[in-house]
């Protein structure tokens, strides 16, 4: 009972959060969206913040399972690196496509929380929501060391950021519709498509 309550807050919570964005929403607002009262939400999130993480953290760790379950961690092993690393600039226009909330609400969650001087312990959850895709560029980066389909002449770090962050971060720019000349009826997956080629091309840059 308890866990099916809290998936109804946090499914309720999510729809509000990007609806109304993290900062003005109220948690009187998400408990009629749950259907239950607020003493109900409060029971179990005993305050903004921490019901915000726990959205996040639940919404990507469904987002990944969902991956895991289309090309499992073992698989890593079994594909060249750059084969993943376009698999993984596909997921993101894939997102931009299909789970655009998800964008817009980490976007909101990110600014939130950076503002909000969160204690880095109550992040854990979130962290380890993670860990599977972390653990999947990890892998990614030593098996580029061995079929060199990748660079690796950089730091794993500074090759996430210039390649898979900048990819989130564009999908994540589209999503909230902050496109220079942008149109509202457009279809942008041509534009978003080139730049994971251009992101693709620096990967495979082995100089």
């Amino acid at each position: 009972m308890r866990e099916v309550e809290e998936k109804r807050i946090i499914d309720a919570a999510f729809d509000v959060f990007v609806r109304e964005k993290i900062e003005v929403a109220s948690m009187a607002e998400i408990a009629r969206e749950a259907g239950v009262g607020r003493a109900t939400v409060f029971r179990h999130y005993p305050g903004k913040l921490d019901l915000v993480i726990a959205v996040n953290s639940a919404k990507w760790k469904e987002y990944l399972d969902e991956l895991d379950r289309k090309r499992p961690i073992s698989s890593v092993d079994e594909i060249p690196a750059i084969d993943r690393f376009i698999f993984t600039m596909d997921c993101y226009i894939d997102m931009y496509v299909n789970h655009k909330a998800l964008l817009q609400f980490n976007d909101n969650f990110n600014h939130f929380v950076s503002h909000s001087g969160v204690d880095g312990k109550k992040l854990k959850g979130f962290n380890d929501s993670l860990l599977s895709a972390d653990t999947r560029f990890i892998k990614m980066y030593e098996k580029a060391k061995e079929d060199h389909t990748l660079r690796t002449d950089i730091p794993f770090e500074e090759f996430m950021r210039q390649t898979v962050h900048v990819m989130m971060a564009v999908c994540t720019y589209y999503a909230n519709g902050f496109i220079w000349g942008s149109d509202s009826n457009k279809d942008y997956i041509t534009e978003l498509t080139r730049i994971k080629e251009m992101l693709v091309s620096f990967a495979k840059d082995k100089r």
